[in-house]
C-alpha cells in the first residue's frame, strides 16, 4: 500500500496537529508492512531521517510556494495521482481529490462561541466539505464524531473514533533535583505553581485561571506561581488581569517553545496541578500528557475533555470562577485528593497511548485503499 500524507504542519515547531502527524509516523515505523511505503507531502524540505523514519518514507516537497489551500487544492491532487490513499491528517483534503481519501477531524466548533465569524465563512465550511469529499472521516473522540455527523452532517458508518495519546516519554519523575531545576527555570525559584499549557485563548478560559488563582492566593495563602506555557496568539491580555487582581509577580507565560517535545515531561512533572478550564476543545494533547505523567487534573466535564478525563480527574460542568477556584483549591490544600488524582491519572493513562491511535488510523487507511468503506 502507498500511504499519500499531506504533511505541511511538520514544518517549524510542531504544536497540537504537528505533534500529532510526528507521533502517527514515528508509530506507523514499526508497523508497515514489508511492501507498504509512505509519501509525506511538503511546502519544504524535510529528511524524514530526522523524524527517525526508515526508507519507507519519502517527502516530496511541492513547489511554488502557495497558501495552504491553495497548495492543497492545485498542487497535491496532482502530486498524489499515484498513491492508494491520501491522509488529511489537519481538517482538510482537496476539494477534488483523485483517489481514496480519510481525513482527521479535530474538533467542531461552528456553534460554541469560540471562532470568528470569518473562521466560520473561511476554515469551518473547508472543513465541512472535506469531510463529505472524504471516504472516511476519522474523529479525535465520540464528542467530535458526534458533531461532525449532527453539524456536517456525515453519516456515522463513515466516521471512525479514535483517541490520541501521549508519547511513551511522559511518565512520573521521582528525581527532586530535575523537578527544582524545572520549577527554577520557569518561575525563578523553587517554587510551586499551578500549570497551563496550549495556546492561549478566550474559549480556554485563561483570565477566569487567573482570578482564580488570585483568589487563592488571597484567601489561602497558597504560595504557588501560575505557569501559562503557550503562545498568546489569541491577544488575551493576561498581563492586565494579572495586574488587576493583584498578582503580576507570580504570573509567568512562556511561547512553550522546546526543542524537543520531550522536555515538557519536566514541566508536567514538577507541577502541583494541571488546570484546563476550557468552553470548547477537541482531544487535548496537553490533557493526556497531564495525566500520563500523574500530575493532578483539573477541567471542564464537557466534550472531549470529560469523555476522557471525567473519574480520573477534578471535574467541574461548567467553566465557573467559584467552582474552577473550589477545584484547583481542593487540590493544592488536601495532600490525599492530589495524590488519588495522581494514581488516578497514571492509570488513565494505559488507554492514552499513540501506539493504538497510530494502528487504528493504519487500518482505516487500509480499509480505503481496498474500497472496503
Amino acid at each position: 500500500m502507498h500511504i499519500g500524507v499531506s504533511a505541511w504542519r511538520l514544518s517549524g515547531q510542531r504544536f497540537g496537529i504537528g505533534r500529532y502527524i510526528e507521533y502517527i509516523l514515528k508509530s506507523w515505523n514499526t508497523m508497515l508492512e514489508p511492501a507498504d511505503r509512505v509519501t509525506l507531502f511538503t511546502r519544504e524540505a524535510l529528511d524524514p531521517r530526522t523524524l527517525g523514519l526508515s526508507a519507507a518514507f519519502t517527502t516530496r516537497v511541492l513547489k511554488p510556494a502557495m497558501t495552504n489551500a491553495l497548495w492543497e487544492n492545485l498542487l497535491l491532487p496532482h502530486a498524489a495521482r499515484d498513491v492508494d490513499v491520501l491522509f488529511g491528517p489537519s481538517y482538510t483534503l482537496p476539494l477534488f481529490p483523485r483517489v481514496p481519501s480519510v481525513v482527521a477531524i479535530h474538533s467542531v466548533d461552528e456553534d460554541a462561541g469560540a471562532w470568528t465569524r470569518w473562521h466560520w465563512l473561511t476554515y469551518s465550511q473547508k472543513y465541512r466539505l472535506s469531510c463529505k469529499r472524504a471516504d472516511r472521516v476519522i474523529a479525535n473522540a465520540q464528542s467530535t464524531s458526534d458533531r461532525v455527523r449532527d453539524v456536517y452532517g456525515i453519516p456515522a458508518a463513515r466516521i471512525e473514533t479514535i483517541w490520541l495519546g501521549a508519547d511513551e516519554a511522559f511518565q512520573p519523575l521521582y528525581d527532586p533535583a530535575r523537578l527544582s531545576a524545572a520549577r527554577v527555570r520557569l518561575v525563578g525559584a523553587d517554587r510551586p505553581y499551578v500549570l497551563f499549557v496550549g495556546g492561549l485563548s478566550d474559549r480556554r478560559n485563561v483570565p477566569m485561571l487567573i482570578e482564580a488563582f488570585s483568589i487563592l492566593k488571597k484567601r489561602d495563602g497558597i504560595p504557588h506561581a501560575l505557569v501559562l506555557f503557550g503562545a498568546n496568539r489569541g491577544g488575551v491580555p493576561f498581563r492586565q488581569v494579572a495586574e488587576r487582581c493583584g498578582v503580576a509577580d507570580s504570573v509567568f507565560q512562556t511561547d512553550g517553545v522546546v526543542r524537543e517535545h520531550r522536555e515538557l515531561v519536566e514541566v508536567y512533572n514538577a507541577a502541583s496541578v494541571y488546570v484546563m478550564p476550557s468552553l470548547s476543545e477537541g482531544f487535548s494533547l496537553t490533557l493526556a500528557e497531564a495525566l500520563s505523567c500523574g500530575t493532578p487534573v483539573v477541567t471542564v466535564n464537557c466534550a472531549a475533555l470529560g469523555e476522557v478525563a471525567h473519574g480520573y480527574a477534578l471535574t467541574i460542568e461548567r467553566p465557573e470562577l467559584q467552582a474552577l477556584t473550589e477545584a484547583i483549591g481542593r487540590v493544592l490544600n488536601d495532600p490525599a485528593v492530589a495524590a488519588d488524582l495522581r494514581a488516578r491519572g497514571v492509570e488513565r493513562a494505559k488507554e492514552l497511548r499513540w501506539d493504538r491511535t497510530a494502528r487504528r488510523t493504519l487500518e482505516v487507511l487500509r480499509q480505503v485503499a481496498a474500497h472496503q468503506v
